[in-house]
């Protein structure tokens, strides 16, 4: 006997709530039962690509049955007067030009039903062959909104300033790529949400009225006032922002690669002396504004700088710091953190690395970037530029390489002695199918460093199943004679080392041999299989 079937409606909505999308979907078909639990489900989230795949055909049949499937479970809410809780729209632009009113009544009836959470996605490539999709004012009236996020060509026009707004509930905002006809409307809604708590901005654009594709420009300035209740905030891509928000905690801020990148920053940090995370990228700061930068906000823990290219070396001195992020070309980098936990460093290969203090837990993650016009590629330099040497203990070295392998690039010198001891080596890129440069690779990567564990990635890169077998048979042994054809008789340090055990990031079958087992790794770019060597000598 069926009893699950008998449980009340709220029970049977939370059971569904914690399946996964597509699970959830699928009990519909159970029973008549399941069938009605599902269209009173008060969570709806639609996604064209997820639904229809590629572009065929077919596809006007198709959004016609899309189209019948979200209004009768809208239909089926409103008729029974329930809440909803979630409505996610997520459509491409080749849809849209078919949808717009379907889209008119969607939102307007999820208004009517208090909807809670609200996300539209109108993300397309060709602006110029369909309009913009122009929101209705209703949106704005819904008193029950806690989270409204608006993405891709979304239009509000001057009318929006004489409409009423009553998003009093709203906690989360999020607008990004929206066409606007005055800056002044984001700022007129934004100053209508009393409780907001979480605010992004992202590269709006203002628009001309009789042509909303003709001489966009992005939104060059910001200003906010009265944020008392909001704690997090991105924005990007405005030159000019100022926020009056006393009890900011996370900040992120990105000027943009499209505006004068040495021109000074205008955004009114000093006055978030609350903040704890602050996130900068493409922003013209100095060193010494950085110097300065944890006298002002004495609570910061985390620091994230992202292409600051006017930052030649970075001096980093504060007992709070816990987590420090810089993606940056740098020269020098010099940290005073005793309770650091987490460094991440992405930049020049030569780049000289220098804790004065550091946490004995601290992890260290560095992915130290090759200009190929350089020619050679020192890691063995980059990681012998890293003081005190017992920071390498907890290093984790990502290795890539954007443009190809080449054994010219390979800078391998002759080493006698083990080199520096690292947590773990990280490999995400291989050389192409060449067993002779398979050797030099493996030669060249320990000559410069004694990993405690070897990790390889899979993801879009069909070379790394041969390449990870071949290190796997170099190691057990299996390749010594071949690498002796190759290089002579000459014994290099890690010919001692030993797989002691293999991590598997994927449930393996133990009866397979690890060739058959790789070989079988589905690459796929949502989905980063691994696996990883454990070393000894």
């Amino acid at each position: 006997m069926d009893r699950i079937s008998a449980l009340p409606k709220p029970i049977l909505h939370d059971i569904l709530a914690r399946l996964p999308e597509k699970d959830a979907a699928m009990t519909s078909v159970l029973s008549n039962e399941w069938r009605d639990t599902w269209y009173s489900f008060p969570i709806l989230s639609i996604c064209d690509r997820i639904i229809f795949g590629s572009y065929s055909p077919q596809i006007i049949s198709k959004l016609d049955k899309l189209i019948g499937y979200v209004t009768r479970r809208l239909l089926k809410l409103r008729e029974q007067s329930l809440t909803i809780k979630v409505f996610k729209l997520d459509m491409m632009r080749e849809h849209n030009k078919y949808m717009s009113h379907h889209f008119d009544l969607w939102m307007n009836m999820v208004s009517e039903n208090r909807v809670e959470v609200l996300e539209l996605c109108l993300f397309y490539f060709d602006t110029y062959r369909v309009p913009p999709y122009d929101l209705p004012r209703c949106v704005f009236e819904v008193k029950s909104l806690t989270k409204l996020v608006l993405k891709g060509k979304i239009k509000l026009n001057q009318s929006f300033f004489n409409h009423s707004i009553k998003l009093f509930s709203l906690r989360t905002l999020c607008l990004r790529d929206l066409l606007v006809e005055d800056k002044g409307i984001i700022e007129h809604l934004i100053s209508h949400c009393p409780l907001l708590e979480d605010l992004t901005v992202y590269c709006c654009l203002v628009y001309k009225k009789k042509n909303p594709f003709e001489n966009e420009k992005f939104v060059e300035s910001l200003f906010l006032h009265g944020l008392q209740k909001l704690k997090e905030a991105e924005i990007q891509g405005i030159k000019e922002v100022y926020i009056d928000a006393p009890n900011l905690e996370n900040l992120c801020y990105a000027y943009g690669p499209f505006y004068n990148l040495e021109a000074p920053l205008r955004l009114n940090l000093d006055s978030f002396t609350r903040l704890r995370c602050l996130r900068l990228r493409n922003s013209s700061i100095t060193e010494k504004w950085l110097l300065d930068l944890f006298h002002n906000f004495p609570f910061l823990e985390h620091l994230e700088l992202c292409s600051c290219n006017m930052l030649e070396r970075i001096n980093i001195s504060s007992a709070q710091l816990m987590i420090l992020e810089v993606n940056s070309d740098l020269k020098e980098v010099n940290i005073d953190a005793p309770n650091l936990l987490s460094f991440y460093y992405c930049g020049d290969d030569r780049a000289i690395i220098s804790f004065l203090t550091s946490s004995d837990h601290l992890v260290f993650d560095a992915s130290p970037a090759h200009d190929s016009r350089r020619g050679y590629y020192s890691l063995r330099e980059f990681i012998l530029n890293i003081k005190p040497r017992k920071v390498l203990a907890s290093l984790s070295l990502s290795v890539y390489h954007m443009d190809g392998i080449e054994q010219n690039c390979l800078s391998i010198q002759q080493v006698s002695s083990i080199p520096p001891s690292i947590k773990c080596l990280e490999l995400d890129s291989s050389p192409n199918e060449d067993e002779d440069l398979y050797f030099h690779y493996m030669n060249w990567l320990l000559s410069c460093c004694c990993p405690k564990t070897i990790s390889f990635f899979f993801q879009d890169d069909y070379g790394m199943k041969p390449f990870t077998v071949f290190v796997y048979e170099l190691l057990m042994g299996r390749k010594m004679q071949e690498w002796f054809d190759h290089f002579g008789d000459t014994k290099c340090w890690w010919h001692d080392l030993k797989i002691v055990k293999l991590t598997y990031s994927f449930n393996d079958d133990e009866k397979v041999d690890f060739k058959t087992a790789v070989n079988s790794i589905l690459l796929s770019t949502n989905d980063r299989k691994s696996v990883s060597f454990s070393l000894e000598l």
